[in-house]
């Protein structure tokens, strides 16, 4: 054994002796396992619980939009060319390429 374990058995075997002190709560046998059982028979609550939720309601509402993005340019636009806006290009208009 090393120095350390030899100094840590003697410091643990001396926590056994020392009495317990009056302002120490006894906790009565088995509480400890009866804990344990308890935390064990219980799922663990996801600290990420909160933000799934709020995740799948935001992919919800996106693919909504994404729905209704598609919906509005497919049903929106007749298929007919339209002239007018063909000639409008303010790009050409700013650099006066005409």
């Amino acid at each position: 054994m090393s120095r350390y374990d030899q100094d840590w058995q003697k410091l643990v075997a001396l926590a056994r002796q020392a009495p317990p002190t009056a302002d120490e709560i006894m906790l009565p046998p088995g509480f400890a396992t009866r804990l344990a059982a308890l935390a064990a028979e219980r799922p663990a609550l996801s600290p990420w619980g909160g933000f799934e939720r709020l995740a799948l309601r935001g992919f919800v509402t996106a693919a909504t939009c994404c729905a209704a993005a598609v919906a509005y340019s497919y049903f929106g636009h007749s298929p007919e060319f339209n002239e007018e806006l063909a000639l409008d290009d303010t790009v050409a208009v700013v650099l006066d390429l005409r």
